[in-house]
């Protein structure tokens, strides 16, 4: 312990005219910070920098030209307690000083070295004493309350209780030799030796009735279900100092970074919904060109254009030309095209495809219905990653090239997902210490059900199946959506209020977390009922038109409501009291609703007790509605294709079956062989049953493979080496399944359909081409016993009314 407070207090800190230059105490103290709340070794310069940054504004050095954040990120190495990732490889000027730009580009990550972060993870009274040793020594007293609280560590008064509770001596016992009031709060759905080292805290600490936590607030303030949706835009998120740790970056934004400040000047114009991360993305640039850490908060909004410069190249940023005058759009893009420099334009789609056409008319540079054309192409155009070629396009032979980015293209459901991740894990609910009804707060018991088990994984499956399904979120639907399930509308003061309430008069602890349970609130309803004014949440009105949490199986329905319910599924301790009063609601034969709400219970915190049970996994699918969506979220994750030969085949032999039989009218059980697929002229509308049908193509399965796009990121089938393609959306896929087990249930959208016709054709049109001109005809016809027998004709050309049978 004395050695590593030794390494502490013997960093060489730089001191001019006898003050110390604080960045590498700062920084030290932000790392001491992540350590206390159990973070990751390393941690990116991105992310390091951002709250360095933080620190320098609110203690430092803010507005002033010596804050640079690099300095100390690679200068701590030479202090023997901090380790920089790949750091012989990495350029150097000559003083010794890595390059910012090697460090944001090459993710390069740092942090202390494992000896000395093993020791302050294995004692957290070593974290502390090291915060005190550096506060001590650097900052004024008056700023040692502040800079704990900016850092994630305890206050003062925290601090001397979790050393009272641990001591300094390492041999105080186990776990359970803890306080009994510590011992109640580490079995209340925290997880089984995972003790929350703020909950300890709160327990032993004297309570405050009048304690308010801001950061439920402030996600109330993401949604528009109440009045005040203040935070619900991107610019005024970016303002709010818990924006940071909720900051997801878009993957696009590096790449309009890297487009705008190399190569020849250009026009990039961001669009697509409101909502979809337009202004997002716009503000990460904006940071980037000043200097600024991605997820930094921002000091003011952005103007109408902010003009800035990287080396000698201006870069302009409009931040919503759909929100300006028809003229003042054309002046804007008269500028863009016409002056120096590099410009990134945020506009809706409607007003960009007008003012593009007007402005070619205007200058007569280019066809106003090529232009549209083509900007319809290239809004239609998959986004992939770093590759703009395919988004650029020219309005005249000098001007700027055009890059158009339709951020509907991009998927959000990664980041939505993420975004929940990090609302769970926010330092925002270390805010909660000290409040006299924490061990009962609804808004914490919900907290802590959903930090167990893959609830994440669970909600992005139903962002997933709404997104495959054509029924896509932007990323503020999204957040909005999160923000109210996490809270169930719920304010600070409410929940306190009803806590209080309930142990004034000894009632039933749970209700509150009854009203606002996430499993709940994410599907629009409160106890089994639906919520009505939930509704005008767009990812609730589509979730409740699925209906999800229908009855499942018997034999599942009859451990639904058992005594001992979820001997098949584990559930977050947290949720036993909820669950066991709702069993007994849904025994009686009224109790529909309750046996609903157990459904979802039951798909959002539902863990396998055995690992050999496949009862789970087929309860999540058809919970789903979608038997392939888990395994298609798989491949998108991964980007990969990651089944065996032996199961392609498999998989390819029950794509053919299923287009058969679409094609021919005939089940695939009809046909005495599967080693074709044929193509016949049977009636666009399907109505009447045609025993007798012409062939027109007749096509061998070996000619069919199963690959994946890496630009759609979707298997494909291929005909003859991708002469003719079939990307596999999900629908198709979930249709395919659902087909190849004999159900009838699933039926396809006329868009599917369309796509499958437009197979067909393609098919059609291939064989064709590689087919030699023949007299051959033949038909497929159903006998008596409905068998598919297949009739070859050769036509006589030399009689013309006579047709020979080919044996």
């Amino acid at each position: 312990m004395k050695d590593i407070l030794n390494q502490f207090s013997n960093i060489s800190v730089y001191k001019e005219d006898g003050e110390f230059f604080l960045h590498k105490p700062l920084l030290l103290l932000a790392y001491l910070g992540f350590c206390w709340r159990g973070r990751e070794r390393l941690i990116s310069f991105d992310e390091a920098s951002q709250k360095l940054m933080s620190l320098f504004n609110g203690f430092y050095l803010a507005g002033s030209e010596y804050g640079n954040t690099h300095y100390p990120f690679g200068k701590l190495e030479n202090d023997g307690i901090w380790e920089v990732e790949k750091s012989s490889t990495l350029k150097r000027t000559s003083a010794g000083h890595l390059f910012k730009t090697e460090l944001i580009e090459d993710g390069i990550r740092a942090g202390f070295s494992k000896e000395v972060y093993d020791d302050l993870s294995n004692n957290k009274c070593l974290v502390l004493d090291a915060a005190d040793l550096l506060l001590g020594r650097y900052f004024a007293p008056e700023q040692h309350q502040g800079l704990r609280a900016a850092v994630g560590l305890p206050s003062a008064d925290h601090a001397t209780t979790y050393n009272t509770l641990y001591g300094v001596k390492q041999d105080m016992g186990t776990v359970s030799d803890l306080p009994e009031p510590v011992m109640a709060e580490r079995n209340d759905g925290i997880g089984e030796g995972n003790l929350d080292l703020f909950d300890i805290i709160a327990v032993l600490k004297p309570k405050n009735k009048d304690h308010q936590n801001a950061y439920i607030g402030y996600l109330n303030s993401l949604h528009n279900l109440s009045a005040d949706g203040s935070n619900a835009l991107a610019e005024s998120q970016a303002l709010s100092p818990y924006f940071d740790e909720l900051y997801v970056a878009f993957p696009l934004a590096k790449t309009v970074k890297d487009a705008l400040t190399s190569g020849e000047d250009k026009v990039i114009i961001l669009t697509g919904h409101a909502g979809d991360g337009k202004s997002t993305v716009a503000l990460d640039v904006f940071k980037h060109l000043h200097g600024y850490a991605p997820n930094q908060p921002l000091q003011h909004k952005l103007k109408e254009r902010e003009v800035m410069r990287a080396g000698n190249r201006e870069i302009s940023i409009v931040k919503d030309m759909s929100e300006l005058s028809a003229p003042n759009r054309l002046r804007w893009l008269d500028d863009a095209f016409g002056k120096p420099g590099s410009w990134l334009i945020i506009s809706n789609t409607g007003p960009l495809l007008n003012s593009l056409s007007e402005f070619v008319k205007n200058h007569g540079i280019a066809d106003v219905a090529w232009v549209e054309n083509e900007v319809l192409k290239k809004l239609d155009t998959p986004y992939k990653e770093a590759e703009l070629t395919t988004h650029t396009l020219r309005l005249g032979d000098t001007s700027k090239p055009l890059v158009i980015l339709n951020m509907t293209r991009l998927n959000n459901v990664d980041s939505g997902a993420r975004v929940l991740e990090k609302m769970l894990l926010h330092s925002g609910w270390s805010e909660c210490q000290g409040c006299d009804v924490e061990d009962s707060c609804p808004l914490r018991k919900n907290r802590q059900a959903l930090r167990q088990g893959d609830v994440i994984d669970r909600v992005r499956w139903v962002y997933q199946r709404l997104t495959a399904y054509e029924q896509r979120l932007t990323l503020r639907q999204i957040v909005a959506h999160l923000a109210f399930s996490v809270t169930g509308g719920l304010s600070c003061t409410e929940a306190h209020d009803h806590a209080y309430d309930t142990q004034a008069s000894s009632g039933n602890v749970d209700e509150g977390l009854e009203g606002i349970l996430f499993s709940e609130s994410f599907f629009g309803y409160r106890r089994g009922e639906i919520a009505e004014k939930t509704g005008a949440f767009k990812a609730i009105e589509l979730i409740r038109r699925l209906e999800f949490g229908s009855p499942f199986a018997v034999d599942f329905e009859r451990k639904l409501i058992a005594d001992d319910a979820t001997s098949w599924v584990d559930l977050p301790p947290a949720l036993a009291p909820v669950a066991k009063r709702w069993r007994s609601y849904a025994r009686d034969p009224a109790g529909v609703r309750w046996r609903f709400a157990l459904r979802r219970m039951a798909y959002l915190y539902g863990q396998v007790v055995d690992k050999n049970d496949k009862g789970l996994d087929a309860f999540l699918d058809n919970f789903l509605q979608a038997p392939k969506l888990r395994q298609f979220d798989r491949w998108q994750r991964n980007k990969a294709f990651d089944i065996s030969y032996s199961e392609q085949d498999v998989f390819k032999d029950n794509i053919l079956k299923v287009l058969l039989e679409l094609y021919s009218g005939f089940s695939a059980r009809q046909f005495e062989s599967h080693d074709f697929l044929y193509l016949t002229l049977r009636r666009a509308d399907r109505v009447a049953v045609q025993p007798v049908q012409i062939v027109m193509a007749s096509l061998s399965n070996e000619d069919f493979s199963l690959n994946y796009d890496d630009n759609q990121y979707l298997p494909v089938l291929n005909y003859r080496d991708g002469q003719a393609r079939l990307m596999l959306t999900l629908p198709l896929l979930d249709y395919i399944q659902a087909r190849s087990i004999g159900s009838l249930g699933g039926q396809l959208t006329p868009i599917h359909l369309a796509q499958l016709e437009w197979f067909r054709s393609k098919l059609l049109q291939v064989s064709r081409k590689n087919s030699q001109i023949n007299n051959k005809i033949v038909l497929l016809k159903t006998g008596i016993d409905g068998a598919v027998n297949i009739h070859r004709f050769l036509f006589d050309s030399n009689n013309g009314k006579t047709k020979l049978r080919v044996k």
